[in-house]
C-alpha cells in the first residue's frame, strides 16, 4: 500500500522514522486508562510532555538550535501530532498543545528572544501560552480592550484574555494588546509576558467539555510594566501584531486538523476492532450491510482528510519562505481545518453508533474522542469565520479550487 509520506519524496525516509518514533512513544506511555484518569482530574501530564521533549516531539518543524526537532518542514508537526493523537486522543491532543503559539515567537521574534524562550518550551520544561482572545470580542481581534500604553522605554498594560491555552502552566508566552487605539488592528502588538510578573494573575477555568488534560485560563493584567524588550520583533514589532498574528494562524490552524485527523483514526480503530467481536444475531456486526457501509464511510473520510492535510502542510513550507501569497494560504488551511473537523464530527458520530448503547459510556472510549474533538470547530477561528476567509480568498482571485 502506498504511503502517504511517499508524496513527499525529499522526506519520505526522515518523515517515516520521525513517525516510527512517535508512535513507539505514545503506544510505550499512552493508555486509555491513563487518559481517563487525567481526563477526570482535568490536569495536564507533565511526566509524558517533558519524555516527547527529550525525543524532540513537541517541535519536530522547528531548528535544533532553538531546541526544535531540526526537520526542514512543517510535515513534520503534522506526522507527530497525527501518530500521538490516534493512539490515545486525550493524551495526545495535551502534549501537541503544550508548545501553542510558539511558533509565532520563532516566526517573528528577535533572535536573543528565541533562544532564551523556546528551549524550555520545546525540552518539555514549560508550556506556552498565546494570549488573543477577550470576553468582548471573541473571534472579532480587530479591536482590543486590553491596552498597552507606552511610556518612554516600557509599556503599560492592563486588560484581560480568556480562553487561554497553557495560562495555568505556562511560565510565559504571548499576548495581543491595542497599543494605538485610534489605529484599530493596524495599531496592535505582541508583548512576550511571564505570569509570575507583578500584576500577572491567572484564573484556571474547569468544566470544560472535553480536552480536560489542556490546561485553559484567564489572565488579568493590571497595570503591568513591560519593557520594549519584551515586544515580539523588537522596536519593529511595534504595531505589527495582528498582521503578525494572522500570519501565524495561516501555519497553525491546521493544528485542529491534525488533532481532527487523528481523532477520527483513534475512533474507526475502535469501531471496527468492535465491530469484528461484538456478536448479534448469531454473527459479528461487521456482517451487516449497514455496519460495512458506515466503517467504509469512515475510512473514506479518512484517507480524503490525511490527503488534504498534508498537502496543505506541503504548502505552509513555500509560505514560509514567501513563495504563496498570505490569502492564499489562509484559504487553503482554512479549508483543510473546516473540512477536517467537520468530518471528525460524523466518523467520531458513526462510531458512537456502531458502538451503540456502549458508545454512551466512558468505558468504551468514544463518547471521550467526542468530546475531546467538538471544540476542534470552535478554536483556532470558528468555522463559520473560516469559511468567510475561503470565500474572500475566493473573491480577490488569489486562490481558487
Amino acid at each position: 500500500m502506498t504511503d502517504i509520506l511517499d508524496l513527499f519524496p525529499q522526506y519520505a525516509e526522515e518523515l517515516k522514522l520521525l513517525r516510527k518514533t512517535a508512535r513507539e512513544f505514545a503506544q510505550r506511555n499512552f493508555s486509555p486508562e491513563l487518559a481517563r484518569e487525567y481526563d477526570k482530574k482535568e490536569e495536564f501530564p507533565w511526566d509524558l510532555y517533558r519524555k516527547a521533549g527529550e525525543l524532540g516531539l513537541i517541535a519536530p518543524s522547528i531548528p535544533t538550535e532553538y531546541g526544535g526537532g531540526g526537520f526542514t518542514t512543517y510535515i513534520a508537526d503534522m506526522v507527530v501530532a497525527e501518530e500521538l493523537v490516534r493512539v490515545e486522543p486525550t493524551l495526545g491532543i495535551a502534549i501537541t498543545s503544550g508548545a501553542f503559539s510558539s511558533h509565532l515567537l520563532y516566526f517573528f521574534g528577535t533572535e536573543e528572544q528565541k533562544k532564551k524562550y523556546l528551549p524550555p518550551v520545546y525540552r518539555g520544561e514549560t508550556t506556552f501560552f498565546g494570549a488573543y482572545t477577550e470576553p468582548e470580542h471573541g473571534t472579532d481581534i480587530t479591536q482590543l480592550s486590553t491596552i498597552a500604553e507606552r511610556k518612554g522605554d516600557k509599556f503599560i498594560i492592563r486588560g484581560m484574555k480568556t480562553f487561554i491555552t497553557n495560562a495555568p502552566t505556562a511560565k510565559y508566552g504571548v499576548l495581543l494588546a491595542q497599543t494605538d487605539p485610534e489605529k484599530r488592528h493596524r495599531g496592535q502588538t505582541l508583548f512576550i509576558i511571564h505570569t509570575d510578573w507583578p500584576g500577572v494573575q491567572v484564573r484556571k477555568l474547569t468544566g470544560k467539555m472535553g480536552q480536560r488534560a489542556i490546561p485553559v485560563g484567564e489572565i488579568y493584567l493590571d497595570n503591568v510594566e513591560v519593557p520594549i524588550d519584551y515586544v515580539v520583533g523588537g522596536e519593529k514589532g511595534i504595531n505589527q501584531g495582528f498582521y503578525w498574528t494572522l500570519a501565524y494562524f495561516n501555519v497553525s490552524r491546521l493544528g485542529p486538523a491534525a488533532i481532527a485527523l487523528g481523532l477520527m483514526e483513534a475512533a474507526f480503530d475502535k469501531a471496527l476492532e468492535y465491530a469484528q467481536k461484538r456478536v448479534q444475531f448469531g454473527q459479528p456486526i461487521a456482517n451487516f450491510q449497514l455496519i460495512q457501509e458506515k466503517l467504509a464511510r469512515m475510512a473514506m473520510l479518512i484517507e480524503v482528510t490525511k490527503s488534504m492535510l498534508y498537502r496543505a502542510a506541503y504548502y505552509v513550507d513555500s509560505y514560509i519562505q514567501f513563495k504563496i501569497d498570505p490569502r492564499a494560504m489562509a484559504a487553503i488551511t482554512s479549508a483543510t481545518k473546516v473540512f477536517a473537523t467537520e468530518m471528525a464530527n460524523k466518523v467520531i458520530d458513526d462510531a458512537i453508533q456502531i458502538f451503540g448503547g456502549y458508545g454512551y459510556f466512558e468505558e468504551f472510549d468514544v463518547e471521550r474522542y467526542w468530546r475531546d474533538h467538538r471544540v476542534t470547530r470552535i478554536y483556532e477561528g470558528t468555522n463559520e469565520i473560516n469559511l468567510l476567509t475561503i470565500f474572500d480568498a475566493l473573491k480577490r482571485g488569489v486562490w481558487k479550487p
